[in-house]
């Protein structure tokens, strides 16, 4: 079996957060928190937006890693710095009704902020010994 490089297992830690529950307190998995995202931006809502800009600038980072060379640790904190403000969401919505759930980051989260960590892990292996991650 070929070993996984931090990237590699960086990404399949994010493919795994999009199908767990991403909130205690409601069945919301990570897939559905994107669209989340997309509604925080068109209601300016910082704690939601900045979650849902995280995802972007990680694929930003992994999609121009050669062109971002000098920026991609930086990137890398950043992305974690807007997905740790997760933790001022505490409610969302459950229906058109207008009912609210109170909800804590749950273990797609955990899993997502993960990815995140193992990347960066990578990046600073990488420019501290050399190597290809």
């Amino acid at each position: 079996m070929k070993n996984l490089t931090f990237k590699h297992t960086s990404m399949l830690l994010y493919a795994i957060a999009l199908v767990l529950p991403i909130f205690f307190g409601a069945g919301v998995i990570g897939i559905f928190g994107l669209v989340f995202g997309l509604i925080g931006m068109f209601e300016f809502d910082i704690y939601i937006f900045l979650p849902w800009l995280a995802n972007i600038l990680y694929f930003l980072n992994l999609i121009f890693e050669k062109k971002i060379n000098k920026l991609k640790i930086p990137i890398s904190i950043l992305t974690i710095i807007f997905g740790l403000f997760t933790f001022g969401i505490s409610r969302i919505p459950l229906d058109e009704g207008g009912a609210y759930a109170n909800v804590k980051p749950g273990i797609g989260f955990g899993i997502w902020i993960l990815s995140f960590l193992i990347l960066l892990v990578g990046q600073l292996k990488n420019k501290t010994l050399g190597n290809k991650v």
